[in-house]
């Protein structure tokens, strides 16, 4: 395999599992390795990749619901507290999600709960603001944070726990 051949299997798999192939982001970095002439090249090979996935019938969207959450979150650059209030759940819910299978802590997502996020999503990105009640609800925590309690922090919690 050659090179170009291996920077175009680079940029397929950014597209598709970062949802952006971030060679335009490299023009407006403050310091950048690649030169004008290399940039450009780089925009040759993504052109020439859309020209053959042009050609090719649309691939069928992933089926897991946990990555297709991870790659929107990605591709928004949106925080965990935002999801959590887009999607009507807790922090530590929408961390469970985000996580890798492997993991003890990993919750698989259900269609049910993926289609609501994604449309609240929507609505959250066409409207700027976060859906009907997430302000209630975030000063309900506050409130709820704010009083004393006697177990141990999360933190201490967690270094304490066996691994």
């Amino acid at each position: 395999m050659g090179y170009r051949e291996l920077l175009k299997n680079y940029i397929r798999f950014l597209e598709l599992h970062a949802g952006d192939n971030f060679i335009e982001s490299i023009a407006t970095a403050q310091e950048s390795a690649l030169s004008e002439r290399d940039l450009g090249e780089l925009r040759a090979i993504a052109a020439e990749i859309f020209r053959e996935a042009s050609a090719t019938p649309p691939r069928a969207p992933v089926a897991n619901y946990n990555y297709r959450f991870r790659l929107l979150l990605n591709h928004y650059g949106i925080a965990i507290r935002t999801a959590a209030l887009i999607s009507d759940t807790t922090e530590e819910r929408v961390r469970c999600w985000r996580t890798q299978p492997r993991s003890r802590r990993y919750v698989p997502m259900t269609e049910t709960e993926f289609r609501l996020f994604e449309t609240r999503l929507t609505e959250y990105l066409e409207r700027g603001e976060l859906p009907e009640g997430a302000a209630r609800r975030r000063s309900s925590d506050r409130t709820t944070q704010a009083q004393p309690s006697d177990s141990t922090s999360r933190r201490g919690a967690a270094a304490n726990r066996p691994s």
